[in-house]
């Protein structure tokens, strides 16, 4: 069993216990997860009642706020919630935040009915994380497998009374790039659609599929390829208007240019073969063979390489996120 499921497994036997941890840290590249975990424990903590769940967010948190909070809770007998999302995001740049004080006032936290979840959707390797990882139950929240992934989606659906084959999940898993965001987004809309209809067709598939990010990745990069710079800017803002992070969009172009450089070696395979050892959709054979046409392979292990080290150096507070994927960009064009 990998950690990620170990992870899970814990979570819910201490949702199903009721024995919660005074202090939680939620991290990792599935926001999801994320997301889904800090609402079912603090939900659980304060039974339902979710006036007693504050949230603080770190672009604009200040330190007196939430010691100010703390103690006002430490007079209530009814256990309560706070939640801090991003602060490790921000902390260098929020000077009102002032993270590592609240961090070592948590060490001394001796008020029983106030509990603490950190969410943080890029979180930053640093000695400050881990002095708070020293004193929280850790939970990195990392992408689960094809079949885990397809489990989940026909649970889903099956709570809401449909049936979808393992084919169709997994295209739909596919399409949105294995983000359990944006899958569970679409699984509502395919719900709604199918209204009193209990069993998905491929057809339901083709007519309501969305737009994910990996699309605009493919076509910015089709632009740049080209030295449309103008247009391949234009994807990349609609990216952002997608909420995309700048930290998700290095993961698509790290696994997009990974695409690309495998085909350059599997030109003697069928379409099918490739398409199920790169884990694409056949649709998609072409237009990656076409736009690997562009780069040579030379190329395209030097844009690897870069990916990796900016992703490296942004983790390492040596470069803001923009920044890199900018001068990422730049490289791509070249």
């Amino acid at each position: 069993m990998d950690k990620s499921k170990e992870i899970i497994k814990e979570l819910n036997s201490q949702l199903l216990k009721k024995e919660f941890k005074k202090i939680y840290l939620f991290y990792g590249q599935e926001i999801f997860l994320i997301d889904e975990y800090a609402k079912r424990i603090s939900r659980a903590i304060v039974n339902g009642n979710t006036n007693n769940i504050v949230k603080f967010d770190g672009e604009e948190a200040r330190y007196e706020d939430i010691i100010n909070e703390m103690i006002s809770m430490s007079f209530d007998l009814q256990p309560r919630v706070l939640i801090f999302k991003n602060f490790f995001k921000y902390y260098t740049t929020n000077t009102h935040l002032n993270l590592s004080a609240v961090i070592e006032k948590l060490k001394d936290l001796r008020i029983d009915s106030v509990y603490i979840i950190f969410k943080e959707y890029e979180a930053k390797e640093n000695k400050l994380f881990n002095s708070l990882k020293s004193i929280a139950f850790s939970a990195e929240f990392t992408t689960p497998s094809m079949p885990d992934l397809i489990k989940w989606v026909q649970n889903i659906m099956a709570k809401e009374g449909k049936a979808i084959s393992d084919n169709t999940a997994q295209e739909i898993i596919l399409h949105y790039n294995k983000d359990m965001m944006l899958i569970y987004n679409y699984l509502q809309v395919l719900i709604s659609y199918l209204g009193k209809r209990s069993k998905v067709t491929h057809d339901d598939i083709l007519k309501t599929l969305t737009d994910n990010p990996q699309d605009h990745i493919f076509q910015m990069l089709d632009a740049f390829a080209t030295k449309d710079v103008e247009s391949g800017f234009r994807y990349l803002k609609e990216l952002y208007q997608l909420k995309t992070s700048s930290s998700k969009i290095f993961a698509l172009i790290l696994r997009h240019f990974k695409i690309l450089g495998m085909m350059k070696e599997m030109q003697d395979k069928s379409k099918k073969e490739i398409a199920k050892q790169l884990g694409i959709l056949e649709f998609f054979v072409d237009k990656y063979k076409k736009q690997s046409e562009a780069f040579t392979i030379d190329k395209i292990k030097n844009i690897i390489q870069r990916t990796i080290e900016y992703e490296y150096m942004i983790k390492r507070g040596q470069i803001d996120d923009e920044t890199a994927l900018e001068m990422l960009l730049y490289q791509i064009v070249r």
